[in-house]
């Protein structure tokens, strides 16, 4: 079960030198075309933190053609996770631990961009480890170790001294985004995440986060393994996920997705999830931005997309990221693969 406690830094012993906490955001403003990110990853035990800021404006398939990026590793790591400024001109405020939060940026090299953000979550933090909220831990089989997940992330560990954990949270965002000039008013939803583990970055990682939230009272989140066969991006087992509706959460127990992508960006996805009552999540995403985020984490790529999410009759907005080690991708795309 995740606290208001759960939003500051978790204490483990000093030695434990890879230890990490995050913080990232996505925004929009869908009809622009414009997907927003932030993305904080704070390593208290060696006294750094990464910060890096990401915007993208419609189809953007190589990261040269993003519209602004910012990303700044080894700056001086906050004496806490709740009220912080970084070097970097990102200020973060979590105003109701865990479910409010205000996120401020301004570029310090120039007028690129600036924002000012307010989230305000929807339900209860969504808690991957905990069995009242995820029905999949009581399969052993559904919950073994995938090195495509990552030390950091569904893999929790048994060690008392390394007590990882990780919460999702879909919620409103309301604000302003000032890009090269122009000025956007925000009011979006999306889905946040808290992350705090000992990781490893090995490189090897292959999971989709996928979040389509359609308003106040609805929306579904999952993280899916991936593989590459032939070039193509495979969508394989649920890890973990819920469907919210009326701010109440409900695990989901099995979800198939099927998509199509352009240079592994998802373009286009099919999705159908079944919660813990037996209640059907029939999903359509077509993009409407893209973009390969390299910076967020130097050893992984998110290929990132803004999705126009249909269910029924109701659109919503929001992202879909397949992240993948950069290691995973070059032991199958290399061309000495087979040689």
């Amino acid at each position: 079960m995740i606290t208001a406690r759960d939003s500051e830094f978790h204490p483990v012993p000093r030695d434990n030198w890879r230890w990490t906490e995050t913080t990232p955001l996505s925004f929009s403003h869908a009809a622009a075309g414009i997907l927003g990110n932030l993305y904080i990853a704070a390593r208290p035990n060696l006294g750094v933190a990464l910060s890096t800021v990401g915007i993208v404006q419609g189809f953007r398939f190589n990261p040269c053609e993003v519209d602004f990026t910012d990303a700044q590793m080894h700056l001086p790591c906050p004496d806490n996770f709740v009220d912080y400024e970084l070097a970097s001109g990102l200020r973060v405020k979590v105003t109701k631990p865990p479910r409010e939060s205000h996120f401020q940026y301004e570029y310090k090299l120039g007028g690129g961009c600036s924002f000012d953000l307010k989230f305000r979550g929807l339900h209860e933090p969504f808690d991957g480890n905990d069995l009242d909220q995820n029905p999949l831990l009581k399969s052993d089989k559904d919950h073994a170790f995938d090195e495509r997940l990552g030390t950091q992330w569904g893999n929790p560990s048994t060690d008392p001294t390394d007590p990882s954990g990780h919460f999702e949270l879909m919620g409103h965002i309301t604000g302003h985004l000032e890009l090269r000039g122009r000025r956007y008013e925000i009011d979006c939803y999306d889905c946040v995440d808290h992350s705090w583990s000992r990781r490893t970055e090995t490189s090897k990682r292959a999971v989709s986060w996928i979040s389509a939230v359609f308003g106040e009272d609805y929306g579904i989140h999952m993280a899916v393994l991936l593989d590459v066969r032939d070039g193509r991006t495979i969508y394989e087992g649920l890890r973990n996920g819920y469907a919210m509706e009326d701010g109440v959460v409900y695990g989901l127990v099995s979800a198939t997705v099927e998509g199509y992508g352009e240079k592994f960006n998802p373009m286009n996805v099919h999705i159908v999830a079944t919660d813990v009552r037996g209640k059907q999540h029939e999903v359509f995403g077509s993009a409407i931005a893209v973009h390969p985020w390299y910076n967020y984490n130097p050893s992984h790529v998110a290929f990132q997309s803004l999705m126009q999410w249909r269910s029924g009759n109701r659109i919503g907005h929001s992202e879909m990221a397949d992240i993948f080690g950069l290691e995973f991708l070059a032991a199958r795309q290399s061309r000495r693969v087979g040689a």
